[in-house]
């Protein structure tokens, strides 16, 4: 797409100071093709945090360039590495920049994404205690020099996280129980999660 002009309300164009092209490639394809690797998360944007989900979680990430799962990272424990990977960026990066969870807008966007991360982790890694909060710092240190805001507040930004991740995880678990109960009521075993 080649950037030229900004579109007032009256619909008339009005040159732009500087123009360009917009690739759609993103910085995370854009370093993909500069590292020459078959995936974004095989660089260095992402491998800092999947190592340190690995250390913590003491689990395995292994995803085959197919895309086909190995089974020592556990049925879809490759792909929770992922999104943990990909989650903690964007909630930690958003919190930094002032917007705070919450149930409206956008805050609720940060919530969702933080749960949803939370969701994986408990159930394809087997991790059933704040794991996102541990990233941050990680994260704060890898993007120190293009966004320092993070850095400047990893502890601020650590505790909201953990306070997220906490208060889910109670919820999780006794929805959890109270399904398991449900599920034993009828008569249909044990839920497996």
């Amino acid at each position: 797409v080649f950037i030229q002009f900004n579109r007032r309300k009256d619909g008339s164009l009005e040159p732009l100071p500087a123009k360009h092209v917009d690739t759609g490639m993103g910085l995370e394809r854009l370093v993909r093709v500069i590292e020459g690797k078959q995936s974004n998360y095989d660089t260095d944007i992402f491998t800092g945090t999947i190592a340190a989900t690995e250390k913590i979680t003491n689990k395995k990430y292994n995803f085959e360039i197919s895309g086909s799962e190995n089974p020592p990272s556990g049925g879809r424990g490759a792909v929770a590495f992922r999104v943990i990977a990909d989650h903690i960026r964007a909630i930690s990066f958003t919190i930094a920049d002032g917007q705070l969870p919450s149930n409206t807008g956008a805050g609720y966007v940060i919530r969702r994404i933080l749960r949803r991360a939370v969701r994986y982790y408990y159930s394809y890694l087997d991790y059933k205690q704040p794991l996102l909060a541990q990233l941050v710092p990680v994260l704060a240190k890898q993007f120190s020099t293009v966004f320092p805001e993070l850095q400047q507040q990893v502890d601020f930004v650590s505790k909201v996280v953990k306070e997220e991740e906490e208060a889910f995880l109670r919820t999780l678990g006794t929805g959890l129980k109270k399904v398991d109960e449900i599920i034993v009521k009828a008569g249909l075993g044990k839920l497996v999660i």
